[in-house]
């Protein structure tokens, strides 16, 4: 699926002008790969809804993956399947981005604390952090503009989206698409590729979920 903003070229929706520093405020001209943007603007236009199916490809396992956002809730379904498509488990796993925090709903393994306040939220739900951070202020002010599979996505360095946390063991940015906020990848700086929770390519994004993945969890 091809959700390209810019042309090959790099020529992308004429609204805005140049920052300081080489930073373009969302959507400026000739903003292409690799440059820096402002964040703000970009997380101040996203829905407050979405839908992504895709999947990710192991050499044994292949997991199919559903993620949804429904306003402050953010949610992920993860069927893993092996060889010969036999069925390995699924796991549900829900957060809220509330005014004090990250709270879980459903598939929290950590510690209580983090359970009831995540400062450390990673993965296809590391949308609710990056929302929750435009909203109390600690949101980073920039991002790099990448093409997975045809679709833009703006990274968000790890270590900037968690100022309050530990640093993780391998630091993977997360990678959301600039329409919607959905995470699509991770990007590894040290490799200069995209790594660990990627989707694959064929993955499809729409605005409005058409199913809730919480429906038979008590809220």
């Amino acid at each position: 699926m091809s959700r390209r903003l810019f042309g090959a070229a790099g020529v992308g929706i004429a609204l805005a002008s140049v920052l300081t520093a080489g930073v373009v405020a969302w959507a400026a001209p000739n903003v292409s790969e690799g440059d820096t943007v402002d964040l703000a603007g970009i997380v101040a236009s996203w829905p407050d809804s979405y839908q992504v199916t895709g999947t990710k490809s192991e050499p044994l396992y292949t997991e199919r993956i559903v993620a949804t956002r429904d306003g402050d809730t953010f949610a992920v379904r993860i069927e893993v399947l092996g060889q010969g498509d036999a069925a390995m488990g699924t796991q549900l796993s829900a957060v809220r981005a509330t005014s004090v925090g990250i709270e879980w709903i459903t598939g929290c393994t950590k510690s209580a604390a983090l359970c009831a306040d995540d400062s450390e939220l990673r993965g296809f739900l590391a949308t609710a952090t990056v929302v929750e951070g435009a909203r109390n202020g600690t949101l980073p002010e920039t991002g790099v503009v990448r093409v997975l599979h045809g679709t833009d996505v703006v990274c968000i360095d790890d270590e900037a989206l968690h100022p309050n946390s530990s640093p993780a063991l391998v630091p993977l940015d997360p990678c959301v698409d600039i329409e919607t906020g959905a995470v699509l990848g991770h990007w590894s700086t040290a490799s200069a590729a995209f790594v660990g929770a990627t989707l694959a390519d064929g993955f499809t994004v729409i605005d409005s979920p058409n199913f809730s993945l919480l429906s038979d969890v008590h809220r």
